[in-house]
Parts: structure tokens; sequence; C-alpha cells
């Protein structure tokens, strides 16, 4: 778990989904954690992203799709947001197995 700025919220995704291995997880969570976004690797080149709060949608991309939905979603789910939380999640088979636990810092 970490506090990130709102504006490397986006960089700091990218930079993590060009490191990111098959069942990796993070999620990007407003203060109150009740709004937010969830990306899981799905396979080698694709990733699907998970918006919730205001607006809940599923997408499957590549990259720069992905970073385009990161980009909207930062907009609708935090807007008058300046920090965010980041969780990481290891070994997910599936994106409803996560659980609030200890994590380590990713940025």
């Amino acid at each position: 778990m970490s506090k990130l700025h709102i504006g490397q919220v986006k960089s700091s995704c990218e930079r993590f989904m060009k490191t990111m291995q098959l069942g990796d997880v993070f999620e990007v969570l407003t203060f109150k954690k009740d709004r937010g976004f969830r990306v899981a690797k799905s396979t080698n080149d694709k990733f699907i992203i998970m918006q919730f709060g205001y607006i809940e949608e599923v997408i499957i991309g590549d990259i720069t799709e992905v970073g385009k939905v990161i980009k909207k979603a930062l907009k609708v789910e935090f807007p008058r947001s300046n920090m965010a939380w980041i969780y990481h999640h290891n070994n997910i088979e599936s994106t409803n197995d996560i659980r609030s636990s200890p994590q380590y810092n990713l940025f």
C-alpha cells in the first residue's frame, strides 16, 4: 500500500504495467477507498481494467488502450482528489479473490 499524488498515477501505472507478470493486480483507490479501478494482466499482451464507483465498467485491451481508460477513470472517479492509494496483489487467479492485506510500496 502506498499513497501517490494524483498527477503521478497514470505514468506510474503505465510503468508498472510494463513489468507485470500473469496473476499481478494493482488497485488505485480514492482516499475513502470507495471508488477507483483495478488493472490485472490477463495474457502476455492484454490487460483487464475494472472501474468502479461512479461508473461500473470492465475493459480488456493492451497497454495503450488501458492507458486511455486510466486517464478517463482518473477524471471521473477522482474529480477533486489530490492523492490516491495504490495496492499491489500477487498470484491472483480472479480479481474477486482480492482481500485487504499489508502490501509493499510499488513506487
